[in-house]
């Protein structure tokens, strides 16, 4: 099992998990949280990727107004939760991720980083991919990424998009179909839809949300996505 550790740099101290391999990979993987903070869910995915040989860091991405943040899917803190968010810029979360890839190469030695991010945490992932600090991104519903869609051309690095067929966050109309042809001339940007799925799916009972099938095959894609773009090799997992 990993532990919680602290990101310190200047002024910030970031509450922090840490998930190491028993066989490392040699690469790293940022994990950026949705609006539940550090909850079981997020410890499961660090676990789950440090067993595939990835040291894995997951900063509180909401350190600035709550220091410990971590809630178990209880919808009825969800206005609380939501205040976090809205209170955070695109700016302090790229700030966070910065300074966990620079922990995993000047720490633990991880020549190749990926950053991957749910809900809040998968937009700033996906804004992470105009600049070079991650070799991979990976946004899984990422909120409000309708509001940045000019960042289509500006993409430097690989980058997977996993979208709900039923997105219930949207601030544009059809905009699932407006975020898949925005990306879609940029061979860099691999996008994909789950049929029926709703914001949430790929996290885990007891959110109302989760889908197996669809969770499921989001995480294969991804592991995919991973060992293509850190380990240079392609996978034999089926997606």
């Amino acid at each position: 099992m990993g532990e919680f550790i602290h990101l310190v740099s200047g002024d910030k101290d970031i509450h922090t998990y840490l998930a190491k391999p028993a066989k490392p990979n040699g690469c790293g993987i940022v994990l950026g949280c949705a609006v539940w903070g550090l909850n079981f869910d997020l410890v499961n995915f660090a676990e789950c990727y440090a067993a595939l040989g990835y040291t894995v860091l997951a900063p509180n991405l909401f350190w600035r107004l709550q220091p410990e943040h971590a809630i178990d899917y209880d919808f009825e803190q969800m206005p609380f939760a939501h205040s976090l968010a809205q209170s955070g810029s695109n700016d302090e979360g790229l700030e966070d991720f910065r300074l966990a890839c620079a922990e995993l190469k000047g720490k633990y030695g991880c020549k190749r980083v990926a950053v991957i991010g749910w809900c809040y945490g998968g937009r700033i992932a996906c804004l992470a991919a105009t600049e070079k600090t991650f070799d991979a991104c990976i946004g899984i519903y990422p909120t409000f990424l309708e509001k940045h869609l000019d960042i289509a051309d500006r993409v430097q690095v690989p980058m997977n998009i996993h979208l709900p067929e039923l997105e219930r966050y949207g601030t544009i109309d059809n905009v699932i179909e407006r975020m898949t042809e925005a990306f879609a001339d940029n061979p860099l940007v691999e996008s994909y839809v789950y049929p029926g799925a709703e914001h949430g799916f790929d996290f885990a009972p007891p959110h109302p949300y989760g889908n197996h099938a669809s969770s499921r095959l989001c995480d294969s894609r991804v592991i995919r996505f991973l060992d293509r773009t850190l380990l240079g090799q392609e996978s034999t997992v089926a997606a």
